[in-house]
This record gives C-alpha cells, structure tokens and sequence, in this order.
C-alpha cells in the first residue's frame, strides 16, 4: 500500500480547502498524509495525528495528518509572513520524509513564493526546492492532461536569462529525464517527443537568434543518435495548430512558452510534475486563489487529478 503525502499549501489560500472536497468526495485505497495548517474558520475532521516520521511506517489505509507544530492561527484570504512560514515547513518535512524512504509521493496544493520569500528569501518554487532538498542537479518542470503534455528546459527565470541556462549539455540530460519517465511511469515504451524553438520562426538558421543553430539543434542530433525518438526545433507560433496530438511529449525551453497553450486547454485537468526526483511529486496547476479562499468557490479538479496521476505513476 503506498503512502501519499498531500502538502495543504498556504494555510489561508484555497489548499486546505480544496484537499477536504477531495477527500470527502473521494475515497483511496493508499495512506493519505496531510503536511501543513489549517485555517481557524474551516472545520477539521478528527485526522489520526502522526508526531514522528517513524510512525508513518506502521500506519493502514486511512487519511493521516503532519500538523504544523507552532502556535499560529490563519484566517483564509489573509495571507502573512507567518502562513508563508507554515507553507514552507510542510513541503520541507513531506520532502524529508519522502528522502528518507516514508513516503512513496508527494501532492503539493498551491503555496505563495511572496510569503515565502518574506523568510527564505532564496525560495523560488516547489520544484527547485525539492531538486535542491533532494541533491538533483537536473529535474524537469512537466504538465500532463488529456489534451496534451507539455514539459519545460528551464522554470521559473526570467526570459533575458533563459538563454543563458540552455546548454547542449543540460538540454540532453533534461530530455533524458524525460523520455526515461515517460517509458517508467507511463509505460510508453517509444516516446515520441518534440521540442520547440527560442526565437521566433525557429530562429530561421540564425537570421533571429543562434540558439536553434547552436544549441537546440546539436542536443536533438545528439539525441536521436542515443535512440530518442525527438523531433524539432519546431517554430513554436505555428506547433500548435498543427498536429501535436502525435506527441507524447512537447518540450518548450521557456515557462509561458509551453504553458499559455497547456492552461488554455486543460486548466482546471492540468496536473504539474517533478520528473528526475527520486520520488513522484506532482500537483495542481493552478495558485493560491486569496480572493476566493474560504468562501466554498473552489474547485478541486486540478487537486484530483493530482492524486490520481500520482497514483497512476506508482503502479
């Protein structure tokens, strides 16, 4: 039976939330544990509480919670330093614990990076943290959905530095990573995969930016000849009013890039994946929602969706 730990996000965003619709709406043949604080206006079942990480270890199917051990209260849509602080000890303790062989996947609801950032100023998303927490040089920010999937070479930088952080190195590794998950979790023995442009047009042989000529298209080669299956660069203006159906997976080297079409398809069915960590990690695509918090607007699509991409990846 694997065990699957659920971060509940920022305490005063929509996470605590959007977790106990799913929870009681329905039911999974795994150990659910919950990481983090709930605010003070949203009744709490009566969790079995674990107090240390070794107890995970003799626990059955059932639904289990990791509270936030400081004297704090949150009030939902009131965001603070403090529930930026409760927010960051969740996902460092769910790490901890799946590094250390407790837990088999980790589902992260929706954080703040500014609150966060108000005490670890160095903090900039879920995925870098757990690839540092976890010692990974490389990992890869994906999307998955019915509609397509979508992963990205660099994450959250800003585009003047996008450049910088492609390599024909770190582009290789990174496409490895993702064509070696899509055989293991996905069973898909032959990925078939296809990486867009930088620059408008593909670049154009370098009349608009050499990174296609000097990066992108030497990784691809070097690729195809380890026997991946990738095609592209691909003028990204143009891919997806063709046929990218045929791919299993669509590799952009920028956030809003692959992203922008992924939430205009599958927004609210989208699930985030950390491929390249030694655990699963996913969760939802979609923010902390301060303005609805607390008020029952919240759906929780995105957070099923989540959980049972996690548990698809673990059989």
């Amino acid at each position: 039976m694997a065990k699957i730990a659920i971060t509940l996000g920022d305490p005063t965003g929509i996470g605590p939330e959007i977790v106990l619709k799913v929870l009681k709406k329905y039911s999974f043949d795994h150990t659910i544990i919950l990481y983090g604080a709930f605010p003070e206006n949203i009744r709490i079942p009566k969790f079995s509480v674990i107090h240390e990480a070794k107890e995970i270890e003799g626990v059955d199917k059932g639904v289990y919670w990791v509270p936030y051990k400081q004297d704090s209260s949150f009030v939902s849509g009131k965001p603070s330093r403090e529930s930026g602080i409760a927010a960051y000890n969740a996902i460092k303790t769910a790490g901890e614990h799946a590094l250390d062989g407790f837990i088999d996947a980790i589902i992260t609801a929706p954080i703040s990076k500014h609150y966060i950032q108000l005490t670890h100023s160095n903090f900039i998303g879920h995925t870098e943290f757990f690839a540092r927490q976890a010692q990974c040089s490389e990992v890869v920010m994906s999307f998955f959905s019915d509609k397509l999937n979508v992963a990205l070479l660099t994450t959250h930088c800003a585009l003047y530095e996008v450049s910088s952080n492609l390599t024909i190195e770190n582009v290789v590794k990174k496409i490895h990573i993702i064509n070696n998950s899509l055989k293991k979790f996905f069973h898909i023995t032959k990925p078939k995969l296809a990486i867009l442009g930088l620059n408008p047009h593909a670049g154009e042989n370098g009349a608009f930016g050499k990174e296609e000529v000097e990066i992108l298209q030497p990784a691809t080669v070097i690729l195809q000849n380890e026997g991946v299956e990738i095609d592209g660069p691909f003028p990204a203006d143009t891919f997806f009013a063709g046929d990218y159906h045929k791919y299993d997976m669509i590799i952009s080297p920028y956030h809003d890039q692959g992203l922008i079409p992924f939430k205009m398809l599958s927004f609210d069915a989208g699930v985030n994946v950390t491929l390249g960590l030694p655990y699963i990690r996913t969760s939802v695509d979609h923010g902390t929602a301060f303005d609805i918090a607390g008020k029952g607007m919240a759906s929780q699509r995105s957070l099923f969706e989540a959980i049972a991409l996690a548990i698809k990846m673990l059989s």
